[in-house]
């Protein structure tokens, strides 16, 4: 059934479907004041999990910025506003994207970091950054989105609870122990190797080029997450300065 022209919380209409994720459909759809906003339907079950969503209010210029909360035919939806963009790897076709626009790729981190570090200070992690979460423009302008798996800083659950997409995960939360800041910057490493390597990286003692950023790199990846920077401001400084040499 479409649902092409339904009202969401008295101020949205759906315009049609942009994609599914792992526990949402996701529609494009228009503001009462002309401007375009995403929705994420949630099944019925997972009312919980789309208020927790909808908890996560921070704003910054590169986060996808939460406007409203709810319900279509029964379904839980969250309203964000729209951001503009292709996923990361498709952006980056010609790889390693660092050999290839370097400016551009340190742009595209240097935005996903400034994001973190708003969320980071709201007292949230966003424990899925990925490829497929990032939104880049051709300028490099990048948006962080998707806060399914986002939660509050050293969340402790009943049981270990394994959070994340393998090939970002960090090995904290791989093992489902309590996680910080150090999380979400081993998965930003993760996207460096990317850009530097034209891969991801593979086993637990992948090749590091020679240079700055792959010194930074290798302190992103570190698998102890006592000896990984934790400050996203401080790794932001650090590439943008990297970014001048």
């Amino acid at each position: 059934m479409s649902l092409a022209g339904t009202r969401v919380a008295d101020h949205y209409t759906l315009l049609r479907p942009l994609g599914q994720g792992a526990s949402s459909r996701v529609y494009l759809a228009v503001g009462d004041d002309g401007k375009a906003y995403t929705v994420k339907l949630f099944s019925a079950g997972l009312t919980a999990h789309a208020e927790r969503e909808a908890s996560m209010r921070v704003r910054a210029p590169h986060l996808a910025e939460v406007v409203a909360q709810g319900e279509v035919a029964g379904q839980p939806a969250v309203v964000l506003r729209f951001s503009r963009g292709q996923e990361l790897f498709s952006r980056y076709r010609a790889r390693p994207a660092l050999t290839h626009e370097r400016h551009a790729y340190l742009r595209t981190l240097s935005d996903v970091l400034e994001a973190l570090v708003a969320m980071h200070a709201g007292g949230w992690l966003h424990r899925d950054v990925k490829a497929d979460n990032i939104l880049v423009q051709p300028s490099g302008e990048a948006q962080l989105l998707d806060y399914d798996l986002s939660g509050p800083l050293y969340e402790i659950f009943d049981a270990p609870l394994c959070i994340g997409t393998a090939a970002f995960q960090s090995p904290e939360a791989r093992l489902g122990a309590v996680l910080g800041p150090q999380s979400d910057l081993y998965s930003v490493g993760v996207l460096l190797y990317w850009g530097l390597c034209g891969a991801l990286p593979e086993g637990p003692h992948p090749h590091f080029n020679a240079g700055p950023l792959g010194a930074l790199c290798r302190r992103l990846l570190d698998p102890d997450p006592a000896r990984r920077p934790g400050d996203a401001e401080q790794v932001r400084s650090e590439l943008l300065r990297l970014e001048l040499d």
